[in-house]
């Protein structure tokens, strides 16, 4: 990919090792879950950007609360816990499946 999403976290009480382990899903779905639908905005615009910030935070009871919020050529899209989720990587996964699934229903 020619051009890189920018991409910004937080983490409370999140022990180390689940932050590395974020932060290796997150990657995994940037450089292939996600790279044809960023090669289209970026095709759309030279200029496009994209950005993600994401905060994940492990609540009293060992569960992990979570915000996305996916910037792209100043649209947003925002991904956020209704219910806190006990395994970590399952948030990531979900956050980008959800991204997938609302890029694919925007117009062309």
């Amino acid at each position: 990919m020619a051009k890189e999403p920018i991409v910004a976290f937080q983490f409370f009480n999140v022990p180390e090792d689940k932050q590395r382990l974020v932060k290796d899903i997150v990657g995994k779905n940037l450089e292939g879950k996600m790279d044809s639908y960023f090669k289209k905005i970026y095709a759309k615009k030279d200029t496009a950007e994209i950005r993600i910030d994401y905060t994940i935070q492990e609540d009293k009871k060992g569960k992990y609360e979570w915000s996305f919020k996916f910037n792209y050529d100043g649209k947003n899209f925002l991904y956020t816990n209704k219910k806190a989720f006990k395994f970590i990587e399952d948030i990531v996964n979900h956050a980008f499946k959800r991204f997938k699934e609302f890029l694919s229903k925007q117009p062309d």
